[in-house]
């Protein structure tokens, strides 16, 4: 790896979004400055998404499809993170479009902070974009740093040393990967850039409301007990739906300075 074409594995998970993967793969298959490889996990689509990743990645070799049969996207992000090559990973959900540039920007700033577990970036929430990528005029809802894995690059190292996503939660697989961070007192550099774009749409596994707060109030209880059998006493300081001025270092072993707090409002 030199840091001229960083390799980079892209996990995509993906189950009946044959309508809007390709737009997905083409934001990242125009990423410019990354030795990429696409690892799309088919969970079993019924709607002919395989196929339309399997005909995209017939003419472009960074792209290949692993096919599995439906277990959740836990499982699907668990299939591409055995698969990947990279010492670099991110993810992006096949509805989704992948920001230009972010990625090499993110893994440009994580490869020079060894102490950095990952660098997170800005999701903004859109209905309809352009073929450049960018959101019409009118089509975007809001921006949000939040609990988005695809908002964020990370070491492969991270997740030998954390594992990966937790196959008995439906939702919230993210928010308890990121409290495992959290509880080991991890660093982030939290940036002001835009890093994805979110596909709002009737399709939206977040639309399923009750669901995904059961499943959230899991991971919370999850790193409750983590934190009780180890004995650590102090609450999490999370950035989660935090807003900062500023690109900012957030995290660490310290409760969060007061010139780091001074950043955000709660």
């Amino acid at each position: 790896m030199t840091m001229d074409r960083p390799r980079v594995s892209v996990v995509m998970p993906a189950f009946n979004r044959a309508d809007y993967v390709a737009e997905a793969l083409r934001s990242l298959q125009t990423e410019p400055g990354i030795d990429a490889e696409i690892l799309v996990v088919d969970d079993g689509s019924t709607d002919g998404c395989d196929a339309v990743v399997a005909a995209i990645a017939a003419a472009d070799p960074r792209v290949r499809l692993i096919r599995q049969d439906h277990r959740g996207v836990s499982a699907a992000r668990n299939a591409g993170l055995a698969a990947a090559t990279g010492e670099f990973l991110t993810f992006l959900d096949s509805d989704d479009v992948s920001a230009p540039g972010r990625i090499l920007r993110q893994v440009t700033k994580l490869a020079a902070r060894p102490d950095i577990a990952a660098v997170v970036g800005q999701r903004i929430y859109f209905n309809d974009m352009t073929p450049d990528f960018q959101p019409r005029e009118g089509s975007l809802w809001e921006r949000k740093l939040d609990i988005c894995l695809a908002s964020a690059v990370f070491r492969r190292s991270t997740f030998e040393r954390f594992g990966g996503f937790d196959e008995a939660l439906t939702y919230g697989e993210d928010i308890d990967f990121y409290f495992r961070l959290f509880e080991a007192d991890s660093r982030f550099i939290i940036e002001i850039d835009t890093a994805i774009y979110y596909r709002r749409h009737a399709g939206n596994m977040t639309n399923d409301r009750d669901a995904m707060h059961r499943a959230c109030l899991k991971a919370y209880h999850n790193s409750m007990l983590r934190r009780r059998a180890t004995g650590r006493t102090r609450r999490l300081d999370v950035f989660f739906f935090r807003q900062f001025d500023r690109e900012t270092e957030f995290g660490g072993c310290q409760e969060t300075p007061a010139s780091v707090a001074a950043t955000f409002n709660s």
